[in-house]
């Protein structure tokens, strides 16, 4: 809100002693300065000097009547106008309201009594919303978006110089001119569609449209006009450069995954006949050399692996954010994960619950999920007699796996750290993306994944997921 002794005040009536009196009283009480004339063609002359904050005029008045006034003002300056009118104007007062007059309060409210606290307050209100409009104009003048207020009928009301610039012309040629004048017509008319859609709706639209290679984006805002018919603010943004963009690396994806799906197929392939002869070998091999033999296996598994690591997690983001998720069979998932892992690794015990069978929401690269926590349990577990035991707590609507490994466990720094992008401890063998693409997918799934410990010692990889609800999924 303003202060009282920031404004000033001109004062217009044809009565002297009724102008002298409310200049004197607004001064002495509510600390404005004021200035009272009776010749309503004195106060043309000072408002257009622009150093008035408010005019307060009487209606009634000889030479020139207060809506007279306000015309002969309006044209010069934009001050903030109060007209003072007498019982039953009330047709004056709302002529005054559709002319755009600020503000009107009858003469025989202002008491002199109580010291003219309507007046002073309504000065006060006027004031401060005509430097907030004015402000608002100021941003919306400089914005760098086309900001134009438009009729229904395509009819442009105002419009601001960015937009001005955009069409090589003016903001007061722009006025009065048809969209579809500036527009091609298929655009002119679909954003007066979209304005009245937002009339309609009585809220914001917003909607893309083009022209030519041009792209922009538009945020159609329905507006009360008064004595106009109804309007709408229409904010145009271009995107062209962000369409542009987003066109780039939709092919570039398109390219990767490509390239993702051809040299997976090709190192699988390869790897599957290193494997084929690397299982001949021993049978043709000196014995002290076998170890290097199970070296070649081992690593041509690890190359595998990480081929069908980064396919699952190039095909966990392929397309859009959006993930489908679908009823999937944890318990058959578990003991297709496990099969793969005892057919490479006889000498592990693995023990499964009876409690896992359970439809969750997911997707088929839960699969992955557990394989890849399966692996990580074999993989950093240098004991002589390595055992993995799966578990599952189950409620209404989640479930939690737990893959519980004898291992060295994870300490409590690293437990958060492990599932980050390309961590790994110094003697890890692995490469350290498996747990980062679990913990993407389970992020993917709605769910959770945490580590705890294990007695005495090892670790538990804990995965909560949702329950496949027919009724809502």
């Amino acid at each position: 809100m303003v202060r009282h002794e920031s404004l000033s005040i001109l004062v217009v009536d044809d009565s002297e002693f009724f102008a002298t009196l409310v200049a004197e009283t607004l001064s002495d009480k509510h600390g404005m300065a004021t200035t009272a004339v009776t010749d309503p063609r004195e106060a043309v002359s000072i408002a257009a000097e622009g150093t008035v904050d408010c005019i307060v005029s009487d209606y009634q008045m000889p030479d020139l009547t207060g809506l007279e006034l306000y015309d002969a003002i309006v044209d010069k300056t934009d001050v903030p106008f109060i007209l003072v009118t007498s019982e039953g104007d009330e047709t004056v007062a709302s002529r005054a309201i559709r002319k755009g007059v600020d503000e009107y309060i009858l003469k025989q409210d202002i008491n002199e009594a109580d010291a003219l606290k309507l007046l002073a307050n309504r000065i006060d209100n006027v004031v401060d919303r005509h430097r907030t409009q004015q402000k608002y104009e100021r941003l919306i003048a400089n914005a760098p978006d086309e900001i134009s207020q438009v009729r229904l009928d395509g009819t442009i009301l105002a419009a601001n110089e960015t937009m001005a610039r955009a069409f090589n012309t003016t903001t007061d040629e722009l006025v009065g001119q048809q969209l579809s004048s500036i527009l091609p017509e298929d655009v002119a008319e679909n954003r007066r569609t979209q304005g009245r859609r937002a009339i309609t709706a009585g809220s914001v639209v917003t909607f893309q449209d083009s022209i030519g290679l041009r792209h922009f984006h538009n945020i159609v805002v329905p507006l009360e006009t008064g004595s106009e018919e109804d309007s709408v603010q229409i904010v145009t943004r271009e995107i062209t450069l962000q369409k542009h963009n987003e066109e780039e690396l939709r092919r570039k994806k398109e390219e990767l995954t490509f390239i993702n799906r051809i040299v997976s197929h090709d190192i699988k392939n390869d790897v599957n006949v290193i494997s084929g002869w690397a299982g001949v070998l021993p049978e043709h091999t000196d014995p002290a050399a076998v170890e290097m033999v199970e070296r070649i296996r081992n690593t041509s598994d690890h190359i595998a692996e990480l081929a069908q690591i980064a396919k699952d997690f190039v095909d966990s983001i392929e397309g859009t954010t959006t993930v489908d998720l679908e009823a999937i069979d944890l318990g058959a998932i578990v003991d297709t994960e496990v099969s793969k892992l005892r057919s490479k690794h006889d000498d592990v015990t693995i023990t499964v619950g009876d409690d896992i069978d359970a439809i969750v929401r997911a997707n088929e690269l839960l699969s992955s999920v557990i394989g890849n926590l399966l692996t990580n349990a074999i993989r950093h577990n240098d004991t002589d007699a390595p055992a993995i035991e799966l578990t599952a707590d189950r409620t209404a609507t989640t479930i939690v796996l737990r893959i519980a490994d004898n291992g060295p466990g994870v300490p409590d720094s690293e437990k958060e750290a492990v599932f980050q992008k390309g961590r790994k401890g110094a003697e890890s063998p692995g490469s350290g993306i498996g747990l980062y693409l679990v913990s993407k997918l389970v992020d993917q799934y709605n769910g959770e994944i945490w580590v705890e410990d294990t007695e005495p010692t090892g670790a538990v990889f804990a995965v909560e997921l949702q329950i496949y609800d027919p009724d809502i999924d």
